[in-house]
């Protein structure tokens, strides 16, 4: 077996180090592919916005012309400069049920990590804030949805014996679409109208929505700016978010919170197109289009991905207004039956609360780790 630095620029490497989970999840169920396009997006060092300002490379395990597994090495400057730490991430992380392929590829990251001095590892954590984190320790039968990572269980086992330490756990669970939010919800929502003047902004298009995304971006990063993850993106990178937002969303299941004339919160439901994406393959061409477009018609399931209020407005009732007002916009859709709410950060208590008040059962858990080099 030997571990290797892929060639960006060589078509065959980046053709291995994409399709490989397609080889390694062949026949699970569970499992989603990513749109091909979009996994070899973050390889392409002359458009990504990330190699601006940073530096990423790429590793596959080969054995007689297998391959074995892939990882990448990340050192985002933006994120050690915000957080004043010296860390590394690895990421995209996949590997056959062989310890010495995982411990071979983490090991290219513990070098490549020191010969940039840093001091810790993390991950997994990609490039942007939208990229796909944390590994599956909990929910190996349950579907994988768009945009959220799925492994096979002995991941966890193999990063415990190479050193690495929870860092924090994101919970995954289902609710219907159907149920019927508690009357107080409606009361709390009319009150915090009336007395507080806050007003929900809907959406008809996708340009108005990308008109109004740079406020509630702003919105975002005030938000979250506490969690351990967070750092800010460069403009570019949230354009980037923006329009893979957009490729994927429904207008009518966006919604922001405002107070004359200020976004103060956000809350963001789309289709889940998993189901065209495992037909799919991840490819587009050349029937794969089809399959999105009729999966964007037809699905059955929503991703609830994320809630935010700015600081100064938490806990004074906004939450409520964009649960009933999001509720009433997927009833009026009337074709939506569950809902699929990714990746709470198991410290968010409030979301937490929030969340099992409206009858949602958490059946995932995303698990991020550390370790000291």
């Amino acid at each position: 077996m030997r571990i290797r630095k892929i060639d960006t620029e060589n078509r065959q490497d980046v053709r291995k180090f994409v399709r490989f989970p397609l080889q390694l999840y062949k026949g699970n169920p569970c499992f989603c592919p990513v749109l091909e396009s979009e996994a070899r997006f973050p390889l392409d060092r002359q458009q990504h916005p990330f190699y601006k300002h940073s530096a990423a490379d790429f590793f596959l395990a080969e054995s007689e012309g297998q391959v074995l597994g892939r990882i990448a090495a990340v050192h985002n400057t933006r994120h050690n400069e915000y957080r004043k730490v010296k860390t590394a991430f690895f990421w995209a992380f996949d590997v056959v049920d062989d310890f010495q392929a995982a411990e071979g590829l983490l090991e290219a990251v513990f070098g490549w990590a020191r010969a940039r001095d840093r001091e810790t590892v993390l991950g997994p954590r990609g490039l942007t804030g939208s990229d796909a984190a944390g590994v599956l320790v909990e929910g190996f039968d349950q579907r994988a949805v768009m945009g959220v990572s799925y492994n096979h269980p002995y991941y966890d086992d193999f990063i415990r014996r190479l050193g690495f330490e929870k860092l924090t756990d994101h919970l995954s669970g289902y609710a219907s679409a159907r149920t019927e939010l508690p009357p107080r919800l409606f009361e709390i929502a009319k009150k915090i109208e009336t007395r507080r003047g806050y007003r929900v902004k809907d959406f008809a298009s996708k340009d108005e929505l990308r008109a109004w995304a740079p406020r509630a971006l702003a919105v975002h990063e005030q938000a979250f700016a506490g969690t351990h993850e967070f750092h800010p993106d460069t403009p570019e990178e949230r354009q980037l978010i923006v329009e893979s937002i957009l490729s994927v969303a429904d207008p009518r299941l966006i919604k922001l919170v405002t107070k004359g004339e200020d976004v103060i919160g956000f809350g963001l439901c789309y289709p889940d197109l998993s189901d065209g994406l495992r037909r799919s393959k991840g490819r587009l061409f050349p029937f794969g289009w089809r399959h999105l477009q009729r999966e964007f018609k037809r699905s059955k399931w929503l991703i609830a991905n994320g809630v935010g209020m700015l600081p100064a407005y938490q806990n004074l009732g906004g939450n409520a207004l964009l649960y009933t007002k999001l509720w009433q916009a997927v009833q009026e859709m009337d074709r939506f039956e569950h809902v699929d709410v990714v990746q709470v950060n198991e410290t968010n208590f409030k979301s937490r609360s929030d969340m099992e008040s409206l009858d949602v059962k958490w059946v995932k858990r995303h698990r991020s780790y550390t370790r000291q080099l």
